[in-house]
């Protein structure tokens, strides 16, 4: 009867929407789920604009009701609200049929794991039947999905494009989607992300490319770390430029609009970093404009907030994409790759889905997946378009293993073979041979790259002079690659969720990592872990000790000579005790809640209470503080009094004490 009175309302709700002209339909829009709440006019409203605008079958729809918060979803919510119902109607529509997944004017946009971690919605939806992964990531995705392009900007190397639909029409493909949302300050800024993509469509994406760089000459940095987001909007700028876009790229680490920044009018596509969870305002977007700012909280909340989305929508943007927790840099949509495949013709839902390696993590795409900002493609990237390229594989390497370059020419080698000069800018790191030979009629030719043991990560250039010329960057790593902890603060008490990675498989017989706190007696940690053979990290959970005053903890693991630290504050569990009203009539009953410095723990907290007079205000004994809340109200029960009559309520737990005095007052 659910499918029955979803069709009834979706009817009542069309008879009274203004009519608009029907597009030319696109052909994936019958790919496309449409995801609205039944509860929410604008939502409906919007997913209406969407249907009519696109020409999407209305068997498309997908009606559900999650409560409308700018809260996470706990994890039980978030199941049965709506991966669910959106399971259900995949499953009506024909799970295999559809490609992208749009959420149409709906909050929230974050979960809460069941490792108490937050997550983005969408990115969950998009791997909704548990095919790439079955368990929250932590402490980040152990691989990249399958349909992400695995480029080295440095080199040059960038896989060919492959539509989505191409991809999961591929024997053995995961079915996974590409989730995107409209969504905005208000519902019609959230309908005019599809008008612009039309127009755009119909009269051409125009304008300036703008890339944000942030350290300096590019010649001077490795693709590696922070590097790498330079080298990616680097790149970036180079196809915008050969497709004939008119390009401002800056290296300053002032953003744009920040002087000696300059600003970006006319935009047509833009990325770049870095402040966080703020938009400055330096640019003018055309219509159909695309963009996206490389910070770690630039998707916060699309309805309000400071973030980048959601101010570059109200601006004028059509498109964009980021992230409502710390996804890390290689967790963000990559620029290069992105803007790439849209100058090769493919969609925002391709593009941006083929260049973000994790799902199941922190990101949401904001815009209609289906927009086609350069149909066909623009030149030279509309045609074969042979390049030069130095690939290094693995490009990052726990030394003394080797790694395998190849050198990749435009044209076939003539007589005689194409002779490749190599070298190496820290031979006492990796070397490589003087020379490799292309074979005459051959575009490639591969060589050994040899390195030597390492305590850090150490970053060198291999370059490629000769036949081509062309450089790329290679890591040399020790085995341990670092120590996490699932949050930053951790309530004294409460289990915090830990994890040891190496930068490698553990060989047989497995790897053992020795652990040290600097605060033993508030955060314990054992002497060492074990990562097993053939696996790369060991996630344990420590136990902290309850605290009087917040305590930060540093733990460190040490492998061969190598350390690697974090740090974490276990924190007092009382935030305050606070009483209302703070004077009250005797006999009456005030109010009172304890709140804690951070989320309960399993089990949730016992706070115990106390009065200074309880003849004269009583108050429970104990209250407590469910898991995941941190909050518990309380009552106070008065007595008539004679005279005004101060008392002061005591709330502690886990050595730390708080306290708030109420006024007991006679009847006047």
């Amino acid at each position: 009867m659910r499918g029955t009175a979803y069709f009834v309302f979706f009817a009542l709700m069309t008879c009274c929407v203004r009519a608009r002209p029907v597009r030319a339909q696109n052909p994936l829009a019958g790919r496309v789920l449409v995801v609205f709440d039944q509860n929410s006019s604008d939502s409906v409203n919007v997913a209406n604009h969407y249907l009519a605008a696109r020409g999407i079958p209305s068997g498309n729809l997908c009606a559900i009701s999650p409560p409308e918060t700018a809260a996470a979803l706990t994890w039980s919510t978030y199941v049965s609200a709506m991966q669910t119902p959106i399971q259900n109607c995949l499953d009506a529509v024909g799970a295999s049929q559809v490609l992208y997944i749009v959420l149409s004017y709906i909050r929230p946009f974050s979960l809460i794991g069941q490792n108490g971690k937050v997550y983005a919605i969408d990115s969950y939806i998009a791997d909704i039947s548990n095919q790439y992964a079955t368990a929250d990531a932590f402490p980040y995705p152990s691989q990249a999905h399958p349909y992400f392009a695995v480029n080295q900007s440095q080199g040059n190397s960038y896989e060919p494009l492959l539509s989505f639909a191409d991809y999961r029409a591929q024997a053995g493909s995961l079915q996974i989607y590409s989730v995107w949302r409209l969504d905005g300050a208000t519902p019609a800024l959230a309908q005019g992300l599809v008008d612009q993509a039309i127009a755009a469509e119909q009269n051409g994406l125009s304008g300036q490319a703008c890339l944000d760089r942030r350290f300096g000459p590019i010649a001077k940095q490795f693709d590696a770390g922070d590097g790498t987001g330079d080298w990616e909007l680097h790149m970036a700028a180079v196809f915008a430029g050969q497709a004939g876009f008119s390009v401002t790229e800056d290296e300053n680490p002032q953003e744009f609009g920040t002087p000696p920044a300059p600003n970006c009018s006319n935009a047509a596509l833009y990325s770049g970093w870095y402040s966080l969870n703020r938009y400055n305002n330096a640019f003018t977007w055309n219509t159909g404009a695309i963009g996206f700012h490389l910070d770690s909280l630039s998707a916060a909340d699309q309805r309000t907030g400071s973030n980048w989305s959601e101010d570059a929508i109200q601006h004028g943007i059509a498109g964009t994409s980021g992230a409502v927790s710390e996804p890390y840099l290689q967790g963000l949509a990559q620029p290069d790759g992105v803007f790439l495949n849209l100058l090769e013709g493919a969609n925002l839902g391709d593009a941006f889905l083929r260049n973000e390696a994790w799902i199941k993590w922190m990101i949401l795409n904001i815009g209609d997946p289906l927009y086609l900002p350069f149909p066909g493609g623009l030149p030279p990237f509309n045609g074969p378009n042979p390049q030069t390229s130095l690939v290094i594989n693995p490009q990052f390497v726990v030394g003394p293993s080797s790694s395998t370059g190849t050198v990749n020419l435009a044209a076939p080698a003539p007589a005689g073979g194409t002779v490749v000069n190599l070298s190496s800018s820290k031979v006492s790191v990796a070397t490589v041979p003087a020379t490799v030979t292309v074979p005459q009629g051959a575009t490639q030719a591969s060589f050994n790259i040899s390195t030597m043991a390492q305590k850090s990560n150490t970053f060198l250039v291999i370059s490629a002079s000769g036949g081509i010329t062309q450089s790329n960057t290679l890591g040399v790593v020790p085995m341990l690659g670092g120590v996490s902890l699932i949050a930053a603060a951790v309530i004294g008490g409460g289990p915090v969720n830990a994890a040891v990675i190496l930068n490698d498989y553990a060989p047989a017989g497995g790897t053992t990592v020795t652990l040290s706190s600097s605060k033993p007696s508030v955060l314990p940690v054992p002497t060492s872990v074990t990562v097993v053979e053939g696996t790369y990290q060991s996630t344990f959970t420590l136990s902290s000790n309850p605290t009087s005053s917040d305590t930060p903890v540093t733990i460190k693991a040490s492998l061969d000579g190598t350390t690697t630290s974090t740090s974490i504050t276990v924190t007092q569990v009382l935030a305050s005790l606070a009483l209302s009203p703070s004077s009250i009539v005797g006999g009456n009953t005030a109010h009172g809640t304890v709140t804690l410095t951070g989320p309960g723990y399993q089990g949730g907290i016992a706070v115990s209470l106390t009065s200074s007079d309880p003849s004269v205000a009583a108050v429970p004994s104990s209250v407590t503080v469910p898991a995941g809340a941190n909050k518990q109200t309380l009552s106070v029960t008065t007595m008539p009094v004679s005279s005004s009559t101060p008392i002061v309520i005591t709330a502690k737990s886990g050595g730390s004490m708080k306290s708030a005095t109420i006024t007991v007052t006679p009847h006047r």
